[in-house]
């Protein structure tokens, strides 16, 4: 699959955010959540833990799938770097190494009241975690397939929630404060990945 030029120039939101709309279109984001339904089939599938492997079910509870490099992924890796190095470019200009981790796709579910509660990226015991510098995270359900859900930011003492259009990217910095409310209908899904650099100066 090749690329596509990305949508409108991404908006940068006083609050640190960064929106570009149509990051994935809807055949891509239904592409990912068939890769994740087969992996998950498949056995490789488990339950979202925090940075470093620690899982905490008061934390966090919603089910995850690493995406490996290869060919079905191969595609993605490429879109991803070009979104990563625009927004960076336009709004955010940090010193990046590159993707340090693979690509993770996270359902929250209603059956579980799948939530992720308020935390930041660059944090925990592993290594990759606290390289993290920027994160990026693609909505690839429907607005209308849950209730709840919302990811939410607080970097400057306001929650904000991000846009809910499937295939919208939203990143931020990864010592953001944020967080992705219980679901109460249905089922969200999305891709979370992350860019990695030397520490902030």
């Amino acid at each position: 699959m090749t690329c596509q030029p990305l949508a409108d120039p991404a908006v940068s939101l006083p609050q640190g955010l960064a929106i570009a709309p149509g990051a994935l279109d809807e055949a891509e984001c239904g592409r990912l959540v068939t890769f994740f339904e087969a992996a998950r089939a498949a056995g490789a599938g488990r339950d979202g833990g925090l940075a470093g492997g620690a899982g905490d079910a008061g934390i966090r509870r919603s089910e995850i799938v690493w995406l490996t490099d290869g060919p079905e992924t191969g595609w993605l890796v490429m879109r991803m770097a070009e979104l990563a190095g625009r927004l960076n470019r336009e709004v955010f200009g940090f010193t990046l190494s590159g993707f340090d981790e693979e690509f993770q796709i996270a359902r929250y579910g209603e059956a579980s009241a799948g939530f992720y509660d308020w935390h930041v990226d660059r944090a925990g015991r592993g290594a990759a975690a606290r390289r993290r510098k920027l994160s990026i995270s693609i909505q690839l359900s429907p607005p209308d397939a849950y209730e709840g859900g919302a990811l939410e930011f607080n970097l400057d003492g306001h929650v904000r929630a991000a846009p809910r259009e499937a295939g919208t990217a939203v990143a931020f910095p990864a010592w953001g404060l944020h967080r992705v409310a219980p679901v109460t209908r249905g089922r969200r899904d999305s891709l979370v990945t992350w860019l990695h650099g030397p520490d902030f100066a």
